[in-house]
């Protein structure tokens, strides 16, 4: 890992926003005051094209969705390596910005659990809708081949907008994020491909479930019931299928870590999917080798037909 990405991931770990704005050449932030029916279309992002994008082609679509108190979207998503691989895979990056709560840091309104801690309301899901579709007016987007990657705070909203926005939708890829306790909320309007990476010595966002910084306050899930609350929704087959042999996913854990299971038999050929990094904590690094098995894992869901 370059200097640069350990610094860059030394400040996401504190989880505490460095600054108090926000900026993209996408949009302008609205006033602190603003309403949360405030248009979406005020909020910021910026969007990343690789190299060499032919513009004829319809391209695959990613939006990065930072954890809470990240520095900005784009800086996470440059920690992550995503702009590296976007790259190297010829996909489009949107990289937008959360809102700043009263602490000062950066967040998602993704469930009763994380992280609207303000009760702000803010509409996150309008906003990455207005995202997708205002990416789809700057570039010829596969709309067969969109994609939401989340870490934390992120992979919570991850998991909402695969419950709001599934038909608009190939997947959604969730780090160390939880979906509703309430499983009853998640009424997706389509099969959804969903991927959980989540490292069993996370203590930030448990496993086991809990709740988020143990405040007061809702709880949300385990990964268990995350995942079977994905299985019931998409109408998978019982068992999973584990994958040939574990990968390398986190370049700071020896060894190849992180053991993969895939749910099929479900609606419209999408899975259900679990990477178990063993040892690994709240904050991944990930390896080349493993943003190299995520980029193929999305390239295999495409949604097609829609």
């Amino acid at each position: 890992m370059t200097p640069v990405r350990v610094l860059l991931f030394l400040a996401l770990s504190a989880l505490v926003a460095c600054e108090h704005g926000t900026r993209s050449p996408d949009g302008a932030a609205p006033p602190a005051s603003a309403s949360p029916a405030a248009s979406a279309a005020t909020r910021p992002y910026v969007l990343h094209l690789p190299p060499g994008l032919d513009r004829s082609k319809p391209a695959q679509l990613v939006v990065s969705l930072h954890g809470y108190g990240a520095p900005s979207g784009e800086a996470h998503a440059h920690a992550l390596g995503l702009d590296t691989l976007a790259d190297e895979q010829g996909f489009v990056l949107a990289m937008p910005d959360g809102t700043v709560d009263s602490h000062g840091s950066r967040f998602w309104n993704a469930s009763d659990a994380c992280c609207d801690f303000d009760h702000s309301g803010v509409d996150d899901v309008a906003y990455i809708a207005w995202v997708i579709d205002d990416v789809s007016r700057k570039v010829l987007v596969d709309r067969n081949r969109v994609f939401v990657l989340g870490h934390s705070n992120g992979g919570f909203l991850a998991h909402r907008l695969a419950c709001e926005l599934a038909p608009r939708l190939a997947g959604a890829v969730s780090i160390a994020g939880a979906g509703w306790k309430d499983a009853s909320r998640c009424k997706p309007g389509a099969p959804v491909s969903v991927l959980e990476i989540h490292g069993d010595a996370d203590i930030i966002i448990s496993m086991g479930g809990g709740r988020v910084f143990n405040r007061q306050g809702a709880e949300y899930p385990s990964t268990k019931d995350t995942m079977a609350m994905w299985l019931d929704r998409d109408g998978c087959g019982p068992g999973g299928q584990p994958a040939p042999a574990p990968i390398d996913f986190d370049e700071l854990v020896p060894g190849a870590e992180t053991t993969r299971v895939s749910y099929r038999g479900c609606k419209d050929d999408v899975t259900v999917d679990l990477w178990t990094v063993g040892g690994g904590t709240h904050l991944p690094h990930p390896s080349h080798a493993g943003l190299v098995a995520l980029g193929a894992w999305m390239t295999a869901h495409a949604a097609h037909g829609r």
